[in-house]
């Protein structure tokens, strides 16, 4: 009995010693003043002023103080001297959630160590869930599952054209029409943030000025945004600016034009032009705005052959393989083959719900065509690694008189790229080349540009041509109306080759334009990735260091900043990101991720 009652004398200590330490944990919790508090930094708060000397203090994923000096507790002290206080930064114009729709990819850790904590996806006319999926499955999704940066979505007027009316050419009907509206509508009720365009994509491209006008205004009511990757954006540059004017003007929406620029040589320039007819609309009460990426080089995939197909392959009548030859052997199986083929490779597993319905509904032919795309590109046995297109180039060049036809094709070709030293080799199996120009190639070659071009095609050679002006990107760049849009995507780490934006194009954009070349301030860059995209995104209450604003910030080490990504080594993280927060809560601490998904779906507030 004695035993008994000491064990439970025992049992009752440990209850009590596990109680009062409980209240005490407790009470010391509440005994903070602050979640976080960022001291002795230098502060950028969103505005053009100067930074400032200034203690930042957060609770609650709020920002609740900014002041010369803040004292209180907190549970996390960050001791920011030398560093430099921003709000975290908005990305206008992205592609991350074709990559983010995986699990591996939802920290979109590529953007957050470039202090992004806020991106827009669903961009260039493709919605930012799956073609076969709703707005509000891929919002289940991430709210359930967890994803780094805040994200607000966008409907593609792409995707909503190719479920209507599949890629034909032609006007919609009044019945496609009021579906394709439908669609939209649908979006916008379930948290799109507004409406995208992709007008030189297909099948984007096959739709009139008065049918995007149509479907532009199901955003109105709900105060949306229209972003439009132009119907052109080389020499007619101006008559798409001017028709996405046009658009903003009859539909009554804020429009957004995506990654502003001109692209070729012989267009260089135009951007004066173009930045004038914007300032004109501006002028006259339309909300006009724009983005820009810092680089001159431009597609997702910038790597370009350094001869042209159309030189490659010559006017020669051969038989060459089309998409028609794919679609062709697979309209051979009948709709239940392709249907299990297709999920026999569709990452997308399981088929949820909606996707097994797209793929039943699809009619014959789109069902062919999406399923044969899916397996099958033609371009990937196109170029020198196929064999029988590298043995009739070969023979070509045989004959003197062709071969002449061929350098002489290649080197108008090099001209209208503005020279062999506006070319950069990007990738080559001559590592010394790498990085270098076609013109110091064909120097250290002793050999033509346009023979260097051919031997350096042969093995395989990338490169990028520069086919944006510096001039045009700094001239952009200063405009009051252009924020930060980056392009870029969330890829699989290290696998195939992307543009350097989606690693570095905000960090890129403060050291070298900022920091080094002084085409703006320091304190423009950064407004430009946050007070303005989140004006420009009609949002109160982030893109600024205020009190009662959400606590999406970074704290940048600007003495540090690198973005190692190269042309031929492109997946690499950038550093000068000390700090980020992302509703209050810490994600990069002391430069390192730590794992956590804190980021939202920003639904819009009918």
């Amino acid at each position: 009995m004695k035993i008994k009652r000491m064990t439970l004398l025992g049992f009752l200590t440990l209850g009590i010693l596990f109680w009062t330490g409980s209240i005490h944990i407790s009470s010391q919790e509440r005994s903070f003043d602050y979640d976080v508090l960022i001291k002795n930094g230098r502060v950028l708060d969103g505005s053009l002023r100067p930074s400032f000397k200034a203690d930042v203090a957060v609770k609650d994923g709020r920002i609740i103080s900014v002041a010369r000096s803040i004292s209180g507790k907190a549970s996390k002290v960050i001791d920011a001297k030398g560093l430099y206080v921003t709000p975290g930064f908005v990305d206008l114009h992205s592609h991350v959630n074709g990559g983010m729709y995986f699990p591996e990819n939802r920290a979109c850790l590529n953007y957050l160590t470039q202090g992004v904590t806020t991106l827009i996806v669903g961009q260039c006319g493709r919605s930012a869930w799956p073609i076969f999926e709703k707005a509000e499955d891929l919002i289940k999704t991430w709210s359930e599952e967890g994803i780094g940066p805040h994200v607000a979505l966008l409907v593609g007027h792409g995707d909503v054209r190719e479920i209507v009316m599949g890629m034909e050419e032609r006007e919609p009907t009044p019945e496609e029409l009021e579906k394709m509206k439908a669609l939209v509508k649908e979006a916008m009720e379930q948290g799109a943030y507004g409406f995208s365009t992709g007008l030189t994509y297909l099948p984007g491209t096959h739709a009139k000025t008065d049918e995007v006008i149509e479907l532009v205004k199901m955003i109105a009511p709900y105060g949306g945004i229209y972003h439009t990757h132009t119907r052109n954006e080389k020499e007619k540059l101006i008559e798409a600016v001017k028709e996405a004017i046009e658009i903003a003007e009859k539909s009554n929406v804020p429009t957004h034009i995506s990654h502003f620029k001109a692209i070729g040589y012989p267009n260089w320039g135009l951007v004066k032009e173009a930045c004038a007819l914007v300032e004109e609309a501006r002028s006259k009460g339309l909300k006009i705005t724009a983005d820009q990426y810092p680089y001159r080089f431009h597609s997702g995939y910038p790597y370009q052959r350094l001869i042209p197909r159309s030189i490659w392959v010559g006017k020669e009548e051969i038989d060459k393989l089309e998409t028609e030859d794919v679609q062709m052997i697979f309209d051979y199986l009948h709709d239940s083959e392709l249907i299990e083929l297709y999920k026999k490779i569709t990452p997308h597993l399981p088929l949820s719900e909606h996707h097994q319905q797209f793929i039943d509904e699809l009619p014959r032919r789109e069902l062919v065509r999406y399923v044969s795309r899916s397996f099958i590109s033609p371009s990937r046995f196109q170029g020198p690694a196929n064999s029988r297109e590298r043995m009739l180039f070969l023979r070509r060049m045989e004959d003197p008189e062709e071969a002449e036809t061929i350098r002489t094709a290649v080197k108008k070709n090099i001209e209208n790229e503005g020279g062999a030293g506006n070319i950069v080799i990007a990738i080559c199996v001559e590592k010394d080349l790498e990085g270098k120009s076609l013109k110091y190639a064909a120097s250290k070659k002793k050999k033509s540009v346009e023979d260097t071009a051919i031997e350096l095609e042969l093995m395989g050679a990338r490169c990028v041509p520069l086919r944006m002006s510096e001039e045009d990107v700094e001239y952009i760049m200063k405009k009051d109306y252009v924020g930060t849009g980056s392009d870029g995507t969330s890829p699989f780490y290290g696998i195939g080759l992307t543009h350097i934006r989606s690693f570095s194009t905000f960090l890129h954009k403060i050291e070298k334009y900022a920091l080094q070349r002084k085409t703006v301030s320091l304190a423009h860059v950064i407004r430009s990735q946050t007070s303005l995209p989140a004006d420009i995104m009609n949002w109160d209450d982030r893109g600024w260091i205020k009190k009662g604003y959400m606590a999406d910030v970074a704290v940048l080490d600007l003495n540090n900043i690198r973005t190692p990504t190269s042309l031929s080594n492109p997946h690499q993280y950038s550093k000068g990101v000390k700090y980020l927060l992302i509703k209050g809560e810490l994600t990069i601490d002391n430069g390192k991720y730590n794992g956590k998904l804190p980021g939202q779906v920003l639904k819009l507030k009918k």
